[in-house]
């Protein structure tokens, strides 16, 4: 074996032994950040639809797990289907309403709380290492729409 051959070998040989577990590691702390980000979006989801309102303290909470969890962009909507006359002649017709982030923040920041009725969805998205995971649900307390 000549010199450059055992260049190569002691190489390949770092590469192999130190660097493949490298990045091995790098992609398991990824997954296992998003799947961390995703129950804590899963918790407070279900921690608001329970309770019917979405409070100030409870937002933070969610935004500070979420930033822990290395998830830099949150949307939440809100979307209310309602049953509203279409014309004069007593037809109905089904809309749906929808708030998103920036209503609700603004409404958080100037009552502290951010009411919902029995019945809306709410949909999560989290962006964690630039990827939406989108999460849905229905409230299933607060006050009746009907």
């Amino acid at each position: 074996m000549n010199a450059l051959e055992k260049w190569v070998d002691l190489f390949l040989t770092v590469v192999l032994l130190f660097l493949f577990p490298l990045l091995y590691y790098g992609s398991g702390k990824t997954v296992s950040e998003a799947i961390l980000a995703g129950q804590a979006g899963k918790n407070f989801l279900k921690r608001i639809s329970t309770a019917g309102e979405i409070t100030l303290p409870v937002w933070q909470e969610m935004e500070v797990a979420l930033e822990r969890y290395g998830c830099r962009k949150v949307e939440l909507q809100r979307e209310r289907d309602l049953f509203e006359p279409a014309d004069l002649s007593g037809t109905v017709a089904e809309y749906t309403y929808t708030e998103d982030t920036g209503v609700i923040k603004k409404e958080l920041g100037e009552n502290g709380y951010y009411r919902l009725l029995y019945g809306d969805r709410l949909k999560l998205i989290l962006y964690c290492s630039e990827i939406p995971t989108v999460y849905v649900t229905f409230v299933r307390a607060g006050e009746s729409n009907r």
